[in-house]
């Protein structure tokens, strides 16, 4: 079976009459008169939405010993406010504080939990040191030289750790001062004035005249002090 000409297709008069110019406007007409329903039904979506993200957020911060919205005393019951767009605004409003309580318990339990594996860490390696072995440290040093960047990080494990064989740059020698690594540490940077001055360069000099002609007679004042 061979595969229709879409161009013929497409180009063949359609067998429905087109809509009148009364049609139109009828249409239009129509379209307009069921905007307040159209909103009504879109708001009331949201709505629903809206209640269930609620419900998610209250029972997730409560399991986490946090008291959901209705919990505050002087907090109105959605079902008592009548009118629908201050119901919804208050949902909105509460769903948005509630998101804000989640996002701030979840960074806290995060950097608790950091502090906890770190501090565990620590425990377990200063355990193991005093006993006389270097397996954990040999691990956690590669770990540390791999993933610690900063100078002034690497001087804070230093310190913490009693001045364990950690270069205070990647690659360095041991015995680097901290000054010395500061020092290269901060010709590693890129001079972003000199980047500046060389971007600007390569653009033609910006002259008074060109602003306005009236200032023609500032353009060699401009010339000399660029």
């Amino acid at each position: 079976m061979s595969a229709p000409d879409k161009r013929r297709r497409n180009n063949r008069p359609s067998k429905y009459r087109p809509r009148t110019d009364a049609q139109k406007q009828r249409r239009k007409a129509l379209w307009e008169a069921r905007a307040d329903d159209r909103v009504v039904h879109q708001n009331q979506g949201l709505e629903d939405r809206l209640k269930v993200r609620l419900g998610e957020l209250e029972t997730a911060l409560r399991e986490l010993g946090r008291g959901g919205v209705h919990g505050r005393r002087h907090t109105r019951p959605l079902e008592d406010i009548a009118d629908d767009a201050e119901r919804l605004s208050v949902l909105k409003a509460r769903v948005e504080r509630l998101e804000a309580l989640w996002s701030i318990d979840r960074r806290r339990r995060e950097t608790r939990g950091k502090i906890i594996i770190g501090g565990a860490l620590l425990a377990e390696l200063i355990d193991e040191v005093s006993a006389g072995e270097r397996a954990l440290l040999t691990t956690i040093l590669d770990v540390l030289d791999r993933r610690v960047d900063a100078v002034r990080d690497r001087l804070t494990v230093n310190d913490l750790l009693g001045h364990a064989p950690l270069p205070l740059r990647p690659g360095a020698r041991l015995d680097e001062s901290a000054a010395d690594a500061l020092r290269a540490a901060a010709e590693d940077i890129p001079d972003f004035d000199a980047m500046a001055h060389e971007a600007m360069a390569d653009e033609p000099l910006l002259q008074p005249s060109d602003v306005d002609p009236d200032y023609a007679d500032l353009d060699d004042v401009w010339r000399r002090q660029a």
